[in-house]
């Protein structure tokens, strides 16, 4: 009923006409606000055997049901990703990932390894001494795991990291972008690599309401999209038409198999991709998605130019004397957004000469350039305290609405 009303058609021939007539781009784009307004309608918890957290799409806490033949192919497109990074019977791997209900990742992940017949050694990053003995004891050959959080871990431990010998040398990296939209690796996937000495190391994208959409593989080229599951588009959100090829765009997802919980066609996921590609593949071709450079909800207005948190993270990563960095934006009534990026130096740097390096970064790569900021460690520790606690440390929240 949601559809037909959305779509302003009476009969599904009215649809199929339009989308055979190559007019697919002028049916509209469902949104998050049309689930939190159409919540009975769209979704289908007859036959579901999971509940998954929208991540606030719905308001409500757990809400997304999942069917079991969807849940199946959710952790069939993780086993994709682990084939390809080596996981085989007999291995081991580390799970760095939250299995509660706030991050539906992991759940996938923890399920996948095993259906690998590999073995699946489950830890909280938090608990930095427990995870040393399950690496020490184990000897996991694979990690899952933020990049972030995987960083932050080395830094924490000290003298008490192991070498790079005694840590696992692939990795599956979750809930970051880690490369480029040149194909080079983002700054916060380098520190990971080298503090954990990886030798192989996969990305992949997806969201609650879709689980997986794509996945890297050891080329390195960008996200194979699994193209037997969903349809992709890139679109520009003012007009809901699909971008100029190559070019950055809001991914648009339409499910291509049944049963779901929730069936999505053109459905807007608000995450701004920077391209989508073709390329060759063993039967024909492949769809390769760009890496997530921001999200149309956090779209920040400077001096009427747009800007979005992760490029100005990106931008302050550069800088080798950055410890850790973020982004605030306070509403302001002439400026649009009061936009800062609050940085720590490591020790021993000087704290002018970053935040220098890091204004001169954002004068060369921006039109407009934000207030760059200087600020202890234990002030960022204390606004990312209440979000990490929600995730336990599977996500290290990096821009901030004040």
């Amino acid at each position: 009923p949601f559809y037909r009303e959305h779509w302003g058609f009476d009969t599904l021939d009215e649809v199929l006409d339009v989308i055979h007539g190559g007019n697919f781009s002028k049916l509209p784009i469902m949104r998050k606000s049309h689930l939190r307004s159409n919540f009975d309608d769209i979704l289908d918890f007859e036959h579901a055997t999971d509940l998954v957290s929208s991540s606030g799409t719905t308001g409500r806490p757990v809400d997304m049901p999942v069917h079991i033949e969807q849940e199946a192919g959710r952790v069939l497109r993780v086993r994709r990703l682990l084939r390809e990074l080596g996981v085989r019977p007999g291995t081991k791997v580390l799970q760095l990932l939250s299995l509660n209900d706030m991050f539906t990742l992991g759940v996938l992940a923890w399920q996948a390894i095993k259906a690998e017949g590999a073995t699946a050694i489950r830890c909280n990053p938090a608990r930095l001494d427990r995870v040393l003995d399950a690496i020490k004891y184990n000897q996991p050959e694979f990690v899952i795991g933020n990049p972030y959080v995987m960083a932050r871990m080395a830094e924490e431990a000290g003298d008490k990291w192991p070498k790079p010998s005694a840590l696992p040398s692939g990795a599956f990296f979750a809930v970051a972008a880690t490369f480029t939209s040149d194909l080079g690796k983002t700054p916060v996937a380098k520190e990971a690599i080298d503090a954990w000495g990886l030798t192989n190391w996969l990305n992949q994208y997806g969201t609650s309401e879709l689980g997986p959409v794509g996945y890297e593989e050891n080329n390195h080229q960008g996200l194979r999209i699994h193209n037997d599951f969903h349809y992709i588009e890139l679109i520009d959100p003012a007009t809901g038409l699909p971008v100029e090829s190559g070019q950055p765009g809001e991914v648009v997802v339409t499910g291509l198999t049944a049963p779901r919980g929730f069936l999505p066609v053109r459905y807007g996921t608000g995450d701004v991709a920077a391209w989508l590609r073709k390329a060759p593949a063993q039967a024909g071709e492949k769809m390769l998605l760009g890496p997530i450079v921001g999200r149309t909800d956090h779209q920040l207005k400077v001096y009427g130019q747009t800007v979005f948190p992760n490029m100005l993270l990106n931008l302050a990563d550069q800088v080798q004397g950055i410890q850790r960095s973020i982004v605030t934006s306070t509403p302001d009534p002439i400026k649009g957004d009061e936009v800062k990026i609050l940085c720590v130096a490591k020790n021993g740097c000087d704290k002018d000469d970053v935040r220098r390096a890091v204004v001169r970064l954002c004068h060369r790569n921006l039109a407009v350039s934000p207030e760059v900021k200087m600020v202890d460690l234990s002030f960022l520790k204390a606004l990312e305290l209440e979000k990490v606690g929600k995730t336990n440390g599977s996500k290290v929240p990096r821009f901030f609405r004040l």
